[in-house]
């Protein structure tokens, strides 16, 4: 018997469809004081490039703000690029370098499920199947009409077999999967 299948008791969740992220790179950055408006200057400057943001949450520990994004595999070597030319002294920073108060975490994929329209529900049935089988949640965030959850890229298709007990997809479907990707090119 599969030790993914959901008691009887859990019927499976109605769901549009699940779409796969491209090979990502995420970025949290933590604030190092309520002057620190560097991670501003940093999206500010990304924004310039025109590096495309395919996720993006906030939060705050405390009295400090902290950000996690993600861009292209492609873009992040760009990333680190403003990342290496932002002074610690800019911006509010208190003199404090990046090191230390960014995470770096490459070869992530984004799992989105759409639309989940039982929030509460397939959430935590979401975390709790891959927490189970030992698939690790770097971030999430929903909205009102989507769940995105970033694991480790390589186990995007591992982690969609396990929602399988989950989740009832429509007839036909597999996840989707992105075929070309398209860059705005500044004239």
């Amino acid at each position: 018997m599969d030790e993914h299948l959901p008691p009887p008791d859990d019927p499976r969740i109605d769901i549009g469809g699940i779409k796969f992220s491209p090979e990502l790179v995420q970025y949290t950055c933590r604030q190092v004081s309520s002057a620190d408006r560097s991670l501003s200057e940093l999206l500010r400057q990304m924004a310039e490039r025109r590096i495309n943001l395919s996720f993006y949450c906030s939060g705050r520990d405390g009295e400090l703000s902290r950000g996690t994004f993600c861009v292209a595999a492609a873009d992040a070597v760009q990333v680190d690029r403003i990342f290496d030319g932002l002074s610690p002294d800019e911006a509010g920073a208190n003199g404090q370098p990046w090191t230390g108060r960014v995470e770096r975490i490459t070869r992530i994929g984004t799992l989105t499920i759409f639309p989940h329209r039982r929030s509460p529900t397939l959430l935590g049935r979401v975390v709790a199947s891959l927490a189970e089988a030992g698939i690790p949640i770097h971030s999430l965030c929903t909205s009102i009409s989507a769940l995105s959850v970033n694991i480790d890229f390589p186990l995007l298709d591992e982690a969609v077999a396990i929602l399988g007990a989950v989740v009832d997809l429509p007839e036909h479907h597999s996840p989707f999967r992105p075929e070309f990707s398209i860059t705005q090119i500044k004239r």
